[in-house]
């Protein structure tokens, strides 16, 4: 039963994450995060390019995938994790600190609306 709710949970995540990023552009997303953390213009411009990498990467993997596919859904996951830590690489130490409060943030809500959904 736990795993059946955690791959429900991965599934609803992996798909939000992935709608909401295409929603807003690399440039924009990159603009947001560089508000947040205090970012300077050099930073900017990587996270920048490290958005626009994960969304190129999404697309090809949504284009021929299945969500309720656990290897499309792992793939996924692998692919923000993989977006987080270069992202870490270019921080410094309380900048990095603010990220993780970001990622924290995000999995909160994932967690909330999951929870929302259910009721």
């Amino acid at each position: 039963m736990s795993r059946l709710l955690l791959s429900i949970i991965v599934l609803f995540f992996v798909g939000s994450v992935a709608t909401a990023q295409m929603r807003m552009n690399p440039a924009d997303r990159a603009k947001q995060l560089g508000e947040t953390l205090k970012l300077n213009a050099d930073q900017i411009k990587k996270v920048e390019t490290i958005f626009t990498k994960q969304q190129d990467q999404f697309s090809k993997i949504m284009s021929g995938g299945d969500f309720r596919n656990e290897e499309t859904r792992n793939k996924m996951m692998k692919l923000r994790e993989e977006s987080s830590k270069e992202i870490m690489k270019l921080l410094d130490a309380k900048q990095k600190i603010e990220y993780k409060k970001v990622l924290e943030e995000q999995k909160k809500r994932m967690e909330e609306r999951m929870q929302n959904s259910n009721n």
